[in-house]
């Protein structure tokens, strides 16, 4: 068991600005983070499944190197942050490895990866506290605050020292990884990405939080997928993506074996085979829609109004200076699972079909350019 697991769980989203109930990643754990280069292109192309895919990967595969416990962990799009501890480190760098090569033999994806130590983030005078928010019991997402996960971010992209270098005959396990969702439609006119970041002071967090839950209701309300709109992918061609990532290959035989699978499954929870027609809910209470690491990400369905009217609102923060923000809407959710077991520990990830996060991040970053230049 790890001290992840040893945390006492959150449950509301709205509990994050609470410091009461962060605690201290040990100075002997690492943070690994891989990053898609180029992933606006990549968006602009319309391969964002591909890019949530590969990122989506890089988590399973680090996963997979324990098998009942659990890593802190945060899915951003285009990349993702996981914190390993010590004794995995040789293990990891091989998984990594082993996911960049994927990434680049099956999609022509650069995934960038590394392995930042904990200590270095300490040392430059940064912190990297995280709190569990229990999404049901088959799911616990990792909230991070400190500005530590950044700090390990610039410093994968900036110095080629934390970077892996490529290993030969590097083998990752990607069992658990699922893509067999077609987009979902928005139960509303539209699924939005939103990112807020404070400038200065975490608390402002309460007030974003608060318009939220005013404008969109509660995280039943806002949620972005309903059961009613959830359809598996009947097209062969769409199962390519998890053929890849699991079996290194794209061939009509597997597609049609996966085919069957995905038939079988759609009668079981048509008819409640062996628990089957739970599933839809199991999955829906196992979605990382809302989380935290120094930035509040969240996906959310709602109407243009809904939209425009947050947007007033945190316009509003921005000219005051204290926040940077980045939305952006599309007609439906992109989802993309890891499961390990379809009736106990899973997650899927939540995003926007066409840029999502992505392109929301690219807004907030414009912002903080912004800000930058009217202080100088």
């Amino acid at each position: 068991m790890t001290f992840y697991d040893q945390i006492p769980a959150i449950h509301s989203i709205e509990d994050i600005v609470d410091a009461k109930h962060y605690y201290d990643v040990p100075t002997d754990w690492y943070i690994a983070a891989t990053d898609v280069r180029g992933s606006t292109q990549a968006v602009a192309d319309g391969r964002y499944k591909e890019v949530n895919a590969v990122a989506a990967a890089s988590i399973t595969a680090l996963l997979n190197l324990l098998s009942d416990e659990d890593l802190p962990f945060v899915f951003g799009g285009d990349g993702a942050s996981i914190l390993i501890p010590p004794h995995i480190l040789d293990a990891a760098r091989t998984a990594l490895s082993a996911t960049r090569e994927m990434a680049q033999a099956q999609f022509d994806l650069e995934l960038r990866v590394g392995i930042v130590p904990v200590l270095h983030v300490h040392l430059a005078g940064y912190k990297i506290r995280v709190a569990r928010l229990e999404v049901s019991e088959n799911f616990s997402q990792a909230i991070f605050t400190g500005n530590g996960l950044s700090h390990a971010e610039t410093l994968l992209k900036q110095n080629e020292a934390y970077r892996i270098e490529a290993i030969d005959q590097a083998v990752a396990d990607f069992s658990g990884f699922e893509c067999r969702w077609n987009a979902i439609p928005s139960r509303y006119d539209e699924t939005i990405s939103l990112m807020v970041m404070a400038t200065n002071d975490d608390a402002v967090y309460t007030d974003v939080l608060k318009i939220i839950r005013d404008i969109y209701g509660n995280a039943e309300d806002r949620h972005p997928i309903i059961p009613s709109n959830m359809q598996l992918a009947m097209n062969p061609e769409k199962l390519s993506i998890e053929a890849r990532i699991r079996h290194n290959t794209r061939d009509w035989r597997r597609l049609l074996k996966m085919l069957q699978g995905s038939i079988k499954a759609i009668i079981a929870m048509r008819f409640n085979i062996l628990g089957w027609g739970e599933y839809k809910s199991i999955f829906l209470r196992a979605t990382d829609h809302e989380k935290f690491d120094d930035t509040l990400r969240m996906t959310i369905s709602g109407t243009q109004q809904q939209r425009e009217d947050l947007d007033t609102f945190l316009d509003k923060l921005y000219q005051q200076g204290k926040i940077v923000y980045g939305i952006h809407p599309s007609k439906r959710a992109l989802v993309t699972c890891i499961i390990f077991n379809h009736f106990g520990r899973q997650v899927h990830f939540v995003d926007g079909e066409d840029g999502g996060y992505t392109l929301a991040a690219r807004q907030m970053k414009k912002q903080i350019a912004q800000l930058e230049t009217a202080k100088v």
